[in-house]
Formats: structure tokens, sequence, C-alpha cells
């Protein structure tokens, strides 16, 4: 064995590397795969596209588009200093790239000059002499030499790309997370959008409360309440669809994501499981190999023992019986000078105890025999238990490299739709920035809007406290002259229209306007009541036209609105305009056109506003949407990683026992064919023993 040793050349393995060398090999992914920084400044033209005509939030737009669109310096000289890092990288993978490929063809160029002198040496060696058997072993350690360079290739081309692939998966859980931020921030501002929608429709609700105490405009109060109450509950209708949408998408999501989890637990299980039964049994197949292995050499060992102290028994018996026989033929020749008779006795006598020794001996001899033939077939028993393990080691080892197969298609697969992932998760991300565009832009309409409509109701106040105050002023003054300057016409016109104008005007005014000047409003009330009083008694009530100080003439500077237009020019108008009840009531009537509009302004904005809601509603299930898939494709993607790594770990797993099992193939094989040999060396031993004691 050691003489085997010694002669055998070493195998052209190379070296092993140390970690700074792998670590210079292992490609350098986070650098290159640097996500930008996402470049969401908005263009004028798409700022115009998407925001509706409005012509005051134009330049607003237009000045933060081209705020937004200004890159800064510090941004410039740090962008160019990480293209500067990264074109370093690639030049530094290269470089190592190219060191990888020159050692990997050296190993090869090594690898096949040993497996060709391997092959020359077999070739000029004799057959069945040691230096062929050597020849051939090292041909073979060549050959395993070649398959470890392959082997180890593929580890490192595996290795590459299982770290670009953790590079690439942690970049898209970061950007997965930052689109979860947006997401959350869009709901959050819809949740106040639609908060913003609800007070608005309160303001609304109050301002048709208010407008409900007018008895002259009730038919267009029920039309606008049937309206809101139809409006109200197709609202309430959309948001119990959107809450059974969002409570059916919450369900499908978990139930999915239940699902998915429980398959990839009961696969890692599955595999977890088979990896540990087949470390168990290549623990207990290592095991009992070399228990065996320790067997036999104890019992080989034994046997040379035992079958040397026969040896030196049956050559010490064999010179005694030589010197035995040499010293009878001594004997023999001098008994055959010297009396016969009592020589011839003696002979016989010698004979027989020779014959009774050799009889013993043959005996000793059978039974020795036997023992060792015993022993040989227990041995050829054993060798053939070692070849069947042998041939079963060989099965797992294919069945192991077919797995090996296997993973690297799966990895393959992995790899391929790795691309169409990222191209999905980028189209998300620009979605969500283009939600968020959105979203930004109409908060932005909204507020102008709302800004417009506070400020258009604080005018309206105002403008209708100015003109209430005119009024009171002209009532009062009409009110402070002499009656002896009227006459009963014009006292008869200020009492039949006073009457009628007074009760609904005052009704109005303090449902609406309950903060005004309540003494005055009163004292206003009672000279118009004396007023009326006073002309009823005086003169009979007719129709009349004339009148000097009337209350229409406050409304004859206000601008027409669309229903009173309408409403002037329909043939029932005419009649209206002539009729004393509607002279007499013009001031609630234009206030009740004038506050109708401004409900009318307010349902066509609530209704745009419901629509824009509507829209955001359906923009924000679809980005709920798309950030599920997002999620369920991080999930896939984490479990390919998880996938990745166990079959990482299997592979190293593998390639070592594909190791320990060829060093124990090349052990055995020696064992064997040293058993072998020492059984052939016993065995002619044996034989040339028998020769001689059957010669003797």
């Amino acid at each position: 064995m050691a003489k085997k040793n010694a002669s055998r050349p070493e195998s052209p393995l190379p070296p092993p590397m140390d970690s700074q060398e792998k670590e210079n090999i292992e490609p350098v992914g986070t650098s290159a795969q640097e996500t930008q920084p996402a470049d969401i400044n908005l263009l004028p033209e798409e700022s115009e596209r998407h925001v509706q005509p409005n012509l005051s939030a134009v330049p607003s737009l237009r000045a933060s588009a081209e705020s937004q669109s200004v890159v800064h310096p510090s941004d410039l000289h740090s962008h160019l200093e990480a293209e500067a890092a990264r074109q370093k990288l690639s030049d530094e993978l290269t470089e190592h790239k190219e060191r990888i490929d020159s050692l990997q063809a050296k190993l090869r160029t090594l690898s096949t000059q040993a497996a060709r002198a391997a092959e020359g040496a077999v070739a000029a060696a004799e057959a069945g002499s040691t230096d062929k058997k050597l020849a051939e072993k090292e041909k073979g350690y060549a050959l395993l030499t070649e398959e470890w360079t392959s082997l180890q290739k593929k580890e490192m081309t595996l290795r590459q790309t299982i770290k670009r692939m953790t590079d690439q998966a942690r970049i898209s859980e970061k950007s997965q997370a930052d689109t979860k931020q947006r997401a959350e921030k869009a709901e959050r501002n819809l949740r106040i959008m639609e908060d913003r929608a609800r007070k608005a429709e309160a303001v609304a609700k109050r301002s048709e409360q208010s407008l409900a105490a007018s008895a002259s405009a009730s038919y267009s109060i029920e039309a606008v309440t049937k309206e809101r109450d139809a409006l109200s509950r197709t609202l309430a209708d959309i948001r119990a669809q959107l809450s059974r949408a969002n409570q059916r998408a919450e369900a499908a999501e978990s139930k999915a994501t239940s699902e998915q989890l429980d398959k990839e637990r009961t696969r890692t299980a599955e595999l977890q499981d088979d990896l540990t039964s087949a470390r168990v049994e290549r623990e207990l197949a290592e095991e009992k190999l070399r228990r065996e292995i320790k067997d036999l050499t104890a019992s080989l060992e034994r046997e040379k023992e035992h079958s040397r102290a026969m040896e030196t028994e049956m050559l010490g018996e064999q010179a005694a019986l030589e010197s035995k026989l040499e010293s009878f033929r001594a004997r023999a020749e001098e008994a055959s000078s010297s009396d016969q008779g009592d020589v011839q006795a003696k002979l016989l006598r010698q004979i027989e105890t020779l014959q009774s020794q050799y009889a013993a001996a043959s005996q000793n001899w059978q039974g020795i025999e036997s023992s060792l033939l015993a022993r040989i077939t227990h041995l050829e028993k054993e060798r053939d238990e070692v070849a069947n393990r042998e041939t079963d080691v060989r099965r797992k080892l294919r069945e192991s490299t077919s797995k090996l197969k296997r993973t690297e298609r799966d990895l393959e697969d992995a790899q391929n739709r790795l691309p169409e992932t990222e191209k999905l998760l980028g189209e998300a991300e620009e979605e969500g920035r283009r939600h968020q565009r959105k979203i930004g832009l109409l908060k932005d309409e909204l507020i102008q809007t709302r800004q417009e409509r506070d400020d258009q109701e604080v005018q309206h106040e105002r403008d209708f406290k100015q003109r209430l105050e005119e009024e009171r002023a002209k009532w009062a003054a009409s009110a402070i002259q002499p009656a002896r300057t009227e006459s009963p016409v014009t006292s008869l016109r200020k009492g039949g229209l006073g009457i009628m104008p007074t009760d609904p005007f005052e009704r109005r005014r303090s449902s609406v306007y309950p903060y005004l000047d309540t003494s005055s409003r009163q004292h206003s009330v009672n000279s118009l009541k004396g007023l009326t009083n006073g002309g009823a008694t005086a003169v009979p009530e007719t129709p009349s036209i004339m009148t000097s100080h009337d209350p229409d003439e406050y409304f004859n500077n206000v601008p027409p609105t669309p229903a009173s237009q309408s409403h002037a020019n329909s043939p029932r108008a005419v009649h209206d305009l002539v009729s004393t009840s509607t002279v007499g009531a013009g001031p609630s009537v234009q206030l009740v056109e004038r506050m109708s509009a401004n409900v009318r302004r307010l349902e066509s904005e609530k209704a745009a506003s419901r629509d824009e809601i509507a829209r955001l509603t359906t923009q924000r299930d679809e980005s709920r949407r798309e950030v599920v898939e997002l999620m369920r494709e991080m999930d896939e993607k984490r479990d390919v990683a998880t996938r990745l790594a166990n079959l990482e770990a299997e592979n190293a797993g593998l390639a070592k026992r594909h190791q320990t099992t060829l060093e124990l193939l090349g052990e055995k094989s020696e064992q064997v064919e040293e058993l072998q040999a020492d059984i052939l060396d016993v065995k002619q031993m044996y034989r040339q023993l028998a020769d001689t004691m059957g010669k003797s």
C-alpha cells in the first residue's frame, strides 16, 4: 500500500481559492442594477392634457411643472459619480471574468493532458501489471478532475445567477414598498377628498333646508330634494357596491395568499423531508461502509496473522519431519549392516508411530484448509455485497445528477420569467406615478373650485346685506313722510303691496340670515304693518300700477338668471307680472330664483364632484388590483429566492456527497484489489504447502 501510494502521481487538481479571490470573482450585482431615481417631473403638455379646462389653474400648474423640470447641480454631480463607479465596477467584473476563463481553460488543458498521459501509460503498460493498474487509476483520476472542473464551472455560474437574482429581488421589494406607500398615500388623499365632498353635501343640504322655508319655491325645492334623494340613493348604492367590491377583493386576495402560502409550505415541508431522509440515508450508508471496511481490515489482519502462524508451524513440522526422516534413513542404513530382527521391529514401531502422526497431521491440515476455504467464501460474499453497494451508490449518484439537472432547468425557467416580472413591476410603478400626478392635479382643482365657491358665497352674502340695508333705508324714508303728501292711490299701493312681501320676506330673511339685526328688522316690519293697516281702512283695495317707492325698484339692477329668463319668456309670465300677488311678492320671487340658481349650480358642482369621486374610486380599485398583483409577484419572487437557496444548498450537499462517494469508491476499489491479491497469495502458499506435504 505504501509503495502504491508513493508511486501514484499527484492529480492535476487546481489549488483552492481563498476567500478574497472568491469575493473578486463574484459579480457585483448591486452597483450594476442600482435603480435610478424615478423621474416624476411633469411636462406642461402632460399637465394641460390631464387638467380640465380651468383658466385660473393653468399658470400655477405650468409654474410647478417648470420648477420641477429643473435639475439640481448636486444631483447631476452625484449621478456622474454613480456612473463612473458603475463603469469601474463593470471593468473590474470583466477582468475577473477573463481571469476565471483563463484559469478554467488552464484546468481543462491540464486535465486533458493528464488524461492523454494516462491513456498513453495504459496503452504502453503490460496487461495485468501493476503499472497498468496504476495508469488506469491515474486515468480515472484525470477523468474525475475534468468532471470536477466542469462541476466547479457550473457551480460558479449558479452562484453568479443566484446572487444576481437575489439583488434583483431586493430591488423589486424596495420598489414595491415604495409603490405600496404611494398607494396608501393616494388612499388617504382620497378619503380626505371624500370627507370634503361629504362636507360640501352637508353645506348643500343646509342650503336646501333654508330654501325649503319659502312657500312660493316649494315645487322647485321638492324637485331638487327628489333629485338629491335620488342622487344620494345612487351614491349610497355606489358606496355599497364599492364596499362589497372591496370586501370581495380583500377576501379573494386573502384566499389566494393563504392558498399560495399553504402550497408553498407543503412543498417546502416535502422538500425538507426528502432532504432530511437523503441525509439520513447517506449518513447511515457511510457509517455502514465505515464499519464494514473496519471489519474487513480487522478480519484480513487476523487472517494474515493466522496464516503466518500456520505457515511457521507447518514449516517447523516439515523441518522436524525431514530431520526425523533423515535420522530414520541413517538408522535404516545402520540397521541394514547390523542385526535385522531387532532393527526391523524397531523400524516397524517407528513407522507405525510416524503413520499415526502423519494421519493426525493430515486431519489437522484438512480442518485448517476447510476453515480457510470457509473464510475465503465469506470474503467473496462480502466482496459481492460491496459490489452491490457500489452499484447502489452509483445509482443514487445518477439520481442526484438528474435532480441537479432538473434544478438547473427550473433555475433557467425562473431566469426567463424574471424579465417579465421586472417589466410588469416597472409598468406598475409608472402607473402609480401617473395616478399620483392625477391625484395632485385633482386636489389642486378641488381646492381652487372650493375657494371660488367660498368667494362667491361671501360676495353674494355681502351684496344681499348691502341691498337689504338700502331697502330698509328706503322703506324707513317712505314711512317717515307725512300722510298728507300721499295720495289715496299711493297709500293704497303701499298698503296693498306692503302686506304681500312683508311676511314671506321676513320669513325668508329670518330663516336664511338669522344673524341680522333683530331690532331694526322688527322696527321696519312694524312700520310696514302700520302703513298696511292705515291704507286698508282709508280706501277700498283696487289694483294699481302707480307707485313711487315700490320695493321692486330694488331688483331692477339685478342681472336675470337663466331660470328667470325662461320664466319671463313663457306665456304665463305676462299674467304673473301683471297680477297683484306677483308684483307684491317680487323680492321673494327674485331671491328664490337667485337661490335656486345657486342651488342648481351647487348641484351641478356636486354631480361633477361625484363623478370625479367615482373616477377616483375606479382608479383606486385599479391601483389596489395592481398592488395585489405586485404583492403576488413579490411572493412568487420570494418563493423563487427561497427555492434557489434550497437548491443551492442541495447542490452543495450533492457535490460533497459526490466527492466523498468518489473517494470512498477509490479507496474501496484499492482495498478490494489488495484483498484479492492477498487471497491469491494465500491460495498459492497453501497449494505449495499441500504439494510439499504430499511429496514428503
